[in-house]
């Protein structure tokens, strides 16, 4: 995951392994420790809807140095058909 900090919020951009698809049907979320839940999303998926073609986006809105929670995302190999759930604790 990649952050971009601004006086508005953080930007933040997931960004997938080579070779990984990240599943659009099952948008991916941060949880934050205070419970709030930051949905990813982009534009730009395959013409299925099925997977992004780039990198998907959330915003945190004020100052924050970090993000922090627990990330929930559904990703492909590019050469298999069903999607693995995975979860980072960030």
């Amino acid at each position: 995951m990649v952050s971009e900090h601004s006086a508005e919020g953080t930007t933040l951009t997931l960004v997938a392994a080579p070779g990984v698809r990240i599943n659009a049907r099952v948008k991916p979320a941060l949880e934050l420790p205070d419970g709030t839940v930051l949905r990813f999303d982009s534009p730009h998926q395959t013409p299925d809807s099925s997977y992004f073609t780039r990198p998907p986006t959330s915003s945190m809105p004020g100052a924050h140095r970090r993000a922090e929670g627990t990330l929930r995302a559904s990703v492909c190999e590019a050469d298999e058909l069903v999607c693995r759930s995975v979860v980072l604790q960030l």
